[in-house]
C-alpha cells in the first residue's frame, strides 16, 4: 500500500485529504508542522508528501530542502493558499515534483499523488473533453512526455510582467495542457481554444487565458512531446524571443517515449487557403514527411529571404530555435496603445529601423525568415499531433496559420 504524508497545519486539510485518499486505497499520515513532518518522512518513508508552504516555525520551503537533503528523489507535492507563479517556481526549482493551490480540487489531488507515484496514471479528469484520438493499426510514432518537471524564468513579452513556467511530466493520450496559477484552470493547447491570433498565438479556457504559447509548441513539436503539463500565470515567457531555452530545458529534463502511439495527421491532396491579399499564400500538400517552404519578402532592412526547412530535431534546435522575434520601432508605439510589447525588451527582440537593425546582431543572416519558420512549427502543433506533408508560406503570420490549421482539422481529422 502506498503511503503519503500530509504535512499542514490546518486540521481541516489534514482530515478531509486524509479520508479522500484512504478512500482511494492509500494509507495516510499525517502532521500538523515542519518538524513532526521531518520525523515522520525519516522514519515512515512516504512514496509522496503534500506539503503545505505557509505554516508557523518551520515553513514549508524550509522543509521541502530539508526532505531533499536527506532524499534527493523524493515525490514533494506543494500546496499552497497564496499561490503564485513565484511561488510555484521556487518550489519547483528546490526539487518539488508538483504544486497545488488551495481550494484543493479532489480531482486533481488524486491525479498528482497518482502520477507522482506512478501508480493508476489516467488522464487527468479537468480536461476529460479532450483527449488524444489514437486510432489502434495506425499509429506510427510514440507518444512522448519529459523525464522530469522542470523550471524557466522569463518575462512576459506582451504583459512586461516577470514570469515563469513550469513544465511536468503527463501519462499518455493527455495532451499538452496549460494551467494556470493561481486560479488553477486547465486549457488544452488546441486548435478548439484558440482566441486571439494578432501578434501572437493565445488559448482561453472558461475563466482563464494564456498567451504567446507559439515558441514553446514550436520546440514540443520538434522534441514529438505529445503529453506534457505547463503551469504559468497567463502568459508565456518570451525569454531572448526564441525557442532555444526551452529546447535546453526539454534536454536538461530527458524525453521519454510512452507506450501508446499517435496517429499523424497525413495530408492526402492539396489545400490552399483562399482570399489571402497583399502577397500572402499559403497552402498544404502531400509528402512523405513534414517540411515548411517559407518565403518573406519586406521592405529593408529585412529584403526578400527564402528558407525551407524539411529535417528533424537537430536541425531545428542549431538552426530554427535560435531565430529572434521581430518588429520595427514604430510598431512599439502602436502595440504599446493596444497594452501589448511592454515586455519587449533590447535583449529579447529584434528591433527594426527603417534601413537596419537597432539593437542587436543577426544570428542568421536570414534570421526573420527563420523565426517565421519557429511560429509556423509552434501553430501548426495546435493539432497536438504530428504532420506529415508539405507547408508552403508566403508572406503569413499567426491570423493565416490558424485559419489553416482549422481547415486541416475539417478536412483530415
Amino acid at each position: 500500500m502506498n503511503k503519503v504524508l500530509i504535512i499542514d497545519d490546518e486540521r481541516s486539510i489534514l482530515d478531509s485529504l486524509s479520508g479522500i485518499l484512504e478512500d482511494e486505497g492509500f494509507s495516510v499520515l499525517k502532521a500538523t508542522d515542519g518538524k513532526e513532518g521531518l520525523a515522520i518522512f525519516e522514519r515512515e518513508a512516504p512514496d509522496v508528501v503534500l506539503l503545505d508552504v505557509w505554516m508557523p516555525e518551520l515553513d514549508g520551503i524550509q522543509v521541502l530542502k530539508e526532505i531533499r537533503t536527506r532524499k534527493d528523489d523524493a515525490k514533494v507535492v506543494v500546496i499552497s493558499g497564496h499561490g503564485t507563479i513565484s511561488t510555484a517556481v521556487e518550489a519547483v526549482k528546490m526539487g518539488a515534483y508538483d504544486f497545488l493551490e488551495k481550494p484543493l480540487s479532489i480531482d486533481k489531488v488524486l491525479e498528482v499523488v497518482s502520477r507522482s507515484i506512478g501508480a493508476g496514471l489516467t488522464r487527468d479528469p479537468s480536461v476529460s473533453d479532450f483527449r488524444l484520438e489514437v486510432t489502434p493499426g495506425l499509429t506510427r510514432e510514440k507518444q512522448k512526455t519529459i523525464g522530469k518537471s522542470t523550471v524557466v524564468y522569463g518575462v512576459g513579452l506582451h504583459s512586461g510582467v516577470k514570469t515563469g513556467m513550469i513544465l511536468l511530466p503527463m501519462p499518455e493520450n493527455t495532451g499538452i495542457v496549460f494551467e494556470t496559477i493561481p486560479d488553477g484552470e486547465r486549457i488544452p493547447a488546441y486548435i478548439d481554444y484558440v482566441f486571439s491570433v494578432g501578434y501572437a498565438s493565445s488559448v482561453k479556457g472558461k475563466n482563464s487565458v494564456v498567451r504567446t504559447i507559439e515558441h514553446l509548441l514550436s520546440a514540443c513539436h520538434m522534441y514529438g512531446i505529445t503529453n506534457l503539463l505547463v503551469k504559468v500565470s497567463e502568459e508565456i515567457p518570451i525569454f531572448d524571443g526564441s525557442a532555444i531555452e526551452i529546447c535546453r530545458k526539454m534536454d536538461e529534463a530527458g524525453i521519454v517515449e510512452q507506450a501508446d502511439g499517435i496517429e499523424p495527421l497525413v495530408i492526402t491532396e492539396k489545400l490552399e487557403l483562399p482570399n489571402l491579399q497583399n502577397g500572402k499564400y499559403l497552402a498544404a500538400e502531400p509528402s512523405d514527411r513534414f517540411e515548411i517552404d517559407y518565403l518573406l519578402e519586406q521592405k529593408k532592412p529585412i529584403g526578400t529571404q527564402h528558407y525551407r526547412f524539411a529535417a528533424g530535431r537537430d536541425d531545428y534546435v542549431a538552426n530554427i530555435a535560435p531565430a529572434r522575434t521581430f518588429g520595427f520601432l514604430k510598431d512599439f508605439e502602436q502595440l504599446a496603445k493596444m497594452g501589448l510589447g511592454t515586455g519587449g525588451r533590447i535583449n529579447n527582440f529584434i528591433i527594426l529601423g527603417e534601413d537596419e537593425v537597432i539593437n542587436t546582431k543577426l544570428r542568421f543572416k536570414d534570421e526573420f525568415v527563420r523565426h517565421k519558420v519557429l511560429d509556423l512549427i509552434g501553430d501548426i502543433y495546435l493539432l497536438n499531433r504530428p504532420i506529415t506533408g508539405k507547408i508552403t508560406a508566403r508572406q503569413t503570420g499567426h491570423v493565416e496559420n490558424i485559419a489553416l490549421v482549422k481547415e486541416l482539422k475539417r478536412r483530415f481529422l
